[in-house]
């Protein structure tokens, strides 16, 4: 049963982005725009940092292996001397 779990969970990923996404549209519309932005002002300096860089760049390769071409894969238990 552990073989059925791997590789990339769909659903799971696109109701992770839904939650981001509601989050997103419910600060939007419900936080004033000063206040916002004095809630994110000294995160502006963080994104100047090389660390912000680097979180990037592991992030788009996590997504690069994500939606990678993968191999067909069977598990069908038969031996392979028939071909």
């Amino acid at each position: 049963m552990a073989e059925g779990s791997k590789g990339t969970n769909y659903a799971r990923l696109a109701l992770g982005a839904g939650l981001l996404a509601a989050a997103a549209i419910g600060v939007a519309a419900f936080v004033p725009r000063r206040k916002l932005a004095f809630v994110t002002e000294p995160l502006a300096g963080l994104a100047k940092l090389p660390v912000a860089a680097a979180m990037t760049a592991w992030a788009m390769g996590l997504w690069h292996d994500a939606t990678a071409p993968q191999a067909p894969v069977f598990d069908d238990l038969r031996p392979f001397d028939e071909f």
